[in-house]
Formats: C-alpha cells, structure tokens, sequence
C-alpha cells in the first residue's frame, strides 16, 4: 500500500483574469482565463497516508494560520465525501517562493496536493478530471495541472485546456517582488466581495469573456504584442472592478505604480513589455525570452523592488517520488 507521495506543481500567472465565482459551492468561475505556468514559481507537497486522526497540515515548516488549515483540511474531507480516498494523511507543502502574497501560491499548492492525492485514490483520474478537482480547492489551480499556457472557460464545471506545451512559448516573465505582508483579504474572499458589492462586476465579465476570445486569436497567431496589450489592459480592468469593490479591494502599493509606469516607459522606448498583476502588490512583466535580462536589468533599479527574477515557462504538476 502507498505511503507517501511527493509532488511538484508551478503556480500560474494569468494573462487573462479569473476574478470573480458564479457561486461559492463547486468553485465555477465567472470569468474564463489563460496563464502562463512559471518555472521560479513551484511547490513542492509531500503527502503521506497516516494510521490514525486527525489529518496534519503544515505549510513551509510550520502550521499554518486557522483559515488556511480549515480550507485544507475541507478538500481533504472533499475527496473523502467524493469516495475517492480514505483515512487520514499528514501534508507537508514547501513553497518556493512568497506565500499568499498575489503570486498564485494556491495555484500551484492545491495542484500538488490533488495530483498527491489521486496516487492514493483506488479510481482511476484523468488529467481532465483532475484539473477539475484541484480546482475546487482553488480556481487557478486548475491550469497548472496542465501547464504551460492554459485556458480554463467559464462553463458548467469546467476543466483547464493546456493551448501550448513550455518549450512551444517563445514569452516568459520577470517576477518582480516589493516589500509586503500577506494579503489581509484572500482572493477567494476578495472575489466574493467583488461580485457582490463592485457596481463594474458586470461590466467585468463582459470584458473579461471578450478579452479571452481576442487573446486565444492573438496566441494562435503567435502574436506577441497583441498578447500583451490584452494581458495589461485585462489586469487593470480586473483592478478598476476590485478598486470599486465595497470596502475597496486595493492590493497595490507605491512600488507597483512605479513599475506599472516603468514597464509603459520601457516600451515606449523599444523594450517591449507588458505588466500584469495579481490579488497582491508584486508585478509580473511578461516579456520574449530574448529580452527577460534585460527587463530584470532595469527592473532592479526600479525604487522599492525588492527581487526581479526571470521565470520560463514551466509543464505541469509531476510526481517526483512514490514510497
């Protein structure tokens, strides 16, 4: 009988937003989205079946926070209610990079620990439906099941669609990081928030599932600027809906303005680059991989950076061991 199981996940920077649920149970999102799987940005999730309750979750060496733990503790009863597993398992996630800080960690983490937990399963998972089921614990989560560039549509229970494998993607990104704590507000809590309470919920959606249609066109035809040009103007589209929210959503601080105005000047210039930016304050600039250096360059100089790292394209989640 399988004991432990070690796998290997890349959080997901979207081009295309999901932000915003049709409702609360199932996780189905509102918006449909593409991202781009990152290979500076992986988890790493060991799980292992124990003999006796209750199940043990710790998060980079510690326990995590109450929330956290309930939210994991509740997909592992999900898979349990599901039959799809029995019994009682210790979690043990490792994230390389900064946690619950707007860089898509539940992404990567709840693919990991899905594909874990289908090792232990008696049924049979395909890749589709394990998308969907690591969506559950986490909308995103769903495209780096899959990797790559990814879509994921916003139909009745849908499942991430790999468009591009990582070595056909000629685009990576700088991850540029500022000094920040966690988020006070979850994107999950945020997204709920947005839909309920921002009068451009709507008006989001509508441009979202258009921008989403118009980048599909863009990366079949390979077409770098118009690629970027969606994937900014839908964050900032994305933003304006969370800014309206009531209380305001504001994830921003000084530092990513700076480098939402450096990376327009950037381009104006010759350097062609496009921001984007998640339910945090760090930045990722999308960029051709011939030009990653020399965004990572200019972007270490930009005041209140703490990191510019470049990020390739990463596949999607792996088991790395099976005892």
């Amino acid at each position: 009988m399988m004991r432990r199981v070690v796998t290997r996940a890349f959080a997901n920077i979207a081009l295309c937003k999901y932000w915003g649920k049709k409702s609360d149970e199932g996780n189905f999102p509102a918006t449909p989205s593409i991202s781009l799987a990152l290979d500076k940005l992986c988890t790493e999730t060991a799980v292992m079946r124990l003999s006796k309750p209750p199940h043990r979750i710790k998060i980079n060496g510690k326990r995590p926070d109450p929330v956290s733990e309930a939210r994991i503790f509740e997909y592992l009863e999900f898979w349990k209610k599901s039959k799809l597993i029995s019994g009682f398992y210790s979690v043990d996630t490792l994230n390389h990079f900064p946690t619950k800080s707007g860089l898509a960690s539940s992404s990567s983490g709840f693919a990991a620990l899905a594909l874990a937990l289908s090792v232990f399963s008696k049924n049979q998972i395909s890749k589709t439906e394990l998308s969907r089921l690591a969506r559950i614990g986490s909308g995103s989560a769903a495209r780096s099941i899959t990797g790559g560039l990814s879509s994921l549509p916003s139909g009745k229970n849908p499942a991430a669609r790999k468009i591009l494998d990582p070595e056909e993607i000629p685009w990576g990104m700088v991850i540029c990081t500022v000094a920040a704590d966690e988020k006070e507000i979850p994107s999950r809590q945020g997204m709920q928030l947005s839909r309920d309470k921002s009068p451009y919920f709507n008006a989001w959606v509508t441009r979202a599932r258009k921008d989403y249609k118009l980048m599909l066109d863009a990366v079949e035809k390979m077409d770098f600027t118009s690629t970027g040009s969606i994937c900014e103007e839908n964050s900032l589209a994305m933003h304006a809906c969370m800014i309206a929210t009531r209380p305001a959503l504001i994830y921003w601080n000084d530092t990513t303005v700076r480098l939402i105005k450096a990376v327009k000047k950037w381009r104006e210039g010759g350097l062609e680059a496009y921001c984007t930016i998640d339910a945090g304050p760090h930045v990722a600039i999308l960029g051709k991989i011939s030009d990653l250096n020399k965004i990572v360059s200019r972007a270490r100089n930009v005041n209140g950076v703490t990191t510019a790292q470049k990020s390739l394209p990463a596949g999607g989640a792996s088991i790395s061991e099976c005892l």
